[in-house]
């Protein structure tokens, strides 16, 4: 069985295999050899100790003291500040520290031996993890090694710089801020006054000179036009033409063809004359207001970014602040 050593935890656990009576010691080699293969290659005995407590058949149970070190460099996680993770590094590659634990023993000299570690008590934490060739360790801190001061230090220092930058972009934002409002003035004064003074926009002069069209639309109405021809022009003519012995109405009626076309005509060329004359009040002023508006749209992208850039300055010194004091508290740093 593999020791729990691999998943970053050194606990030894007792498993009770069964092999062959006979009662005799399992070598050294041999006892260093499972050990081994219990902590999944991760951890190796050097000096080791026996001492016989009990044996009943084929096992053995022993006192086992000597000397025992890790394979790798072992971290364990001890804090999170913003986005860096802060280890202690528990084991040293190849650096030998005392143990003591006891052992069981199953099985003979000619069947071999199967044997269990439990009662495990070091000079190290029991606990720890190598890190992979692969991980990312740009953001990784080790709280115990000699370079973590000067490390932390720098990255402290990078974060309180953070509060500075934050109140500069406050600063230029609100200068920002204070030039939007002002084009937003020259803006509104750009499409004039109404007769109360009172500044208008697009929509309200657009609906101004939309007003203008439906009032000459409904002085041209063809309908009330047609109504009033027929009243005023046609049906006397044509009363005056029936009187007659002979009467012909065709003119009459060519005549009143002719007047509603050309009033049609008329009405379609105010209408026209009114609606390029609109546009061209509307080019106008787009015109006008076109480069304010740019530039209005230059700076409240420029606010955009400033306040995205304070929001995650803040966010992350905070982050950071808050990891730091957790850790502070609870002894993990100075």
């Amino acid at each position: 069985m593999k020791l729990a050593w691999k998943y970053g935890v050194l606990l030894l656990s007792c498993v009770a295999l069964h092999a062959l009576a006979d009662e005799n010691t399992p070598t050294d080699d041999v006892i260093k050899q499972q050990f081994a293969k219990q902590s999944g290659g991760m951890m190796h005995l050097d000096r080791i100790s026996l001492r016989q407590l009990d044996a009943v058949g084929n096992q053995a149970t022993y006192s086992i003291e000597g000397d025992m070190a890790s394979d790798d460099n072992l971290y364990t996680p001890v804090g999170l500040a913003g986005d860096y993770r802060f280890y202690e590094k528990t084991w040293t590659k190849g650096h030998s520290v005392k143990f003591s634990a006891m052992m069981t023993a199953v099985g003979t000299q000619a069947s071999g031996w199967t044997t269990t570690f439990f009662s495990m008590q070091m000079a190290a934490k029991n606990a720890g993890r190598p890190f992979s060739e692969k991980e990312d360790l740009s953001k990784t801190l080790i709280v115990n090694d000699n370079g973590f001061l000067a490390q932390f230090a720098k990255l402290d220092a990078q974060f309180a710089e953070s509060k500075v930058t934050v109140e500069k972009q406050k600063q230029q934002y609100a200068a920002l801020n204070k030039q939007v409002m002002d084009l937003d003035e020259q803006i509104a004064r750009s499409w004039g006054t109404d007769a109360n003074g009172k500044p208008l926009d697009r929509d309200a002069v657009l609906r101004a000179l939309s007003a203008e069209m439906i009032a000459v639309e409904r002085k041209n109405d063809m309908n009330r036009f047609a109504n009033h021809y027929y009243v005023t022009v046609f049906e006397p003519a044509l009363v005056a033409c029936q009187k007659k012995a002979v009467c012909d109405d065709k003119p009459i009626r060519a005549a009143s063809d002719k007047a509603l076309e050309e009033q049609k005509q008329e009405y379609y060329r105010q209408r026209n004359l009114i609606e390029e004359k609109n546009k061209a009040v509307m080019a106008e002023k787009d015109k006008k207001v076109a480069p304010l508006k740019k530039k209005r749209e230059e700076l409240f992208g420029q606010m955009v970014v400033l306040e995205s850039s304070n929001d995650q300055l803040q966010y992350e010194e905070k982050r950071w602040q808050e990891g730091v004091t957790g850790m502070r508290k609870e002894g993990v740093i100075p």
